[in-house]
């Protein structure tokens, strides 16, 4: 009797069990904020970038990198339950329960970690980038030291989110090569 072959699929499983690719460190690096140019904030103007060279960089074992990076959404997730707690106190003037002299003062500051619910939400689930308003994109740039922000960015983004709106031509039943935005374009007319 002749012996069997070896089967392919246990070779095969044999040698995926030695090859893995095993991450030891994470490489953080670290970028100056500039103002954008190259993405569209879904409002508004002063679009946030980067400097086009990192001034420093860390190098982190996963352990530590995780914990890190915990500590750092845990933070962002208490100033953003704080912002929307001011928020709350604040639309209360507008019901009359809180007078309205008084609420106008309100910072946040005067939102203590004690009203906030942060152990009730579990960071991994919640946490995700939010977008900015205007105020707090401007606010950002200038605490990073931009010193003048270009303001006909504003009017660019516009136009441009408005362009993004418009998609395809004014052609019904058939195209009309001569106004057909697409056929002009090189497309096939949508």
């Amino acid at each position: 009797a002749v012996p069997a072959a070896p089967s392919i699929l246990r070779r095969s499983r044999a040698r995926r069990g030695g090859k893995r690719v095993r991450f030891a460190q994470v490489t953080v690096y670290y970028f100056a904020r500039r103002q954008g140019f190259t993405c569209v904030p879904s409002a508004g103007g002063s679009s946030l970038g980067m400097a086009p060279r990192h001034h420093r960089a860390r190098r982190y074992s996963l352990s530590q990198f995780a914990h890190l990076r915990q500590v750092s959404h845990r933070q962002h997730l208490r100033q953003h339950l704080r912002r929307e707690k001011l928020r709350a106190r604040r639309r209360l003037t507008q019901n009359g329960t809180v007078p309205s002299a008084e609420a106008a003062g309100l910072t946040l500051a005067d939102v203590s970690d004690d009203d906030l619910d942060v152990g009730q939400v579990e960071v991994g689930d919640y946490f995700y980038l939010q977008p900015l308003p205007t105020k707090r994109r401007r606010a950002l740039l200038r605490a990073s030291g931009v010193r003048r922000i270009d303001a006909e960015e504003r009017q660019e983004l516009r136009a441009l989110r408005l362009s993004r709106e418009q998609c395809g031509c004014l052609c019904r039943l058939t195209c009309e090569p001569r106004t057909c935005a697409c056929s002009q374009a090189g497309i096939q007319c949508q």
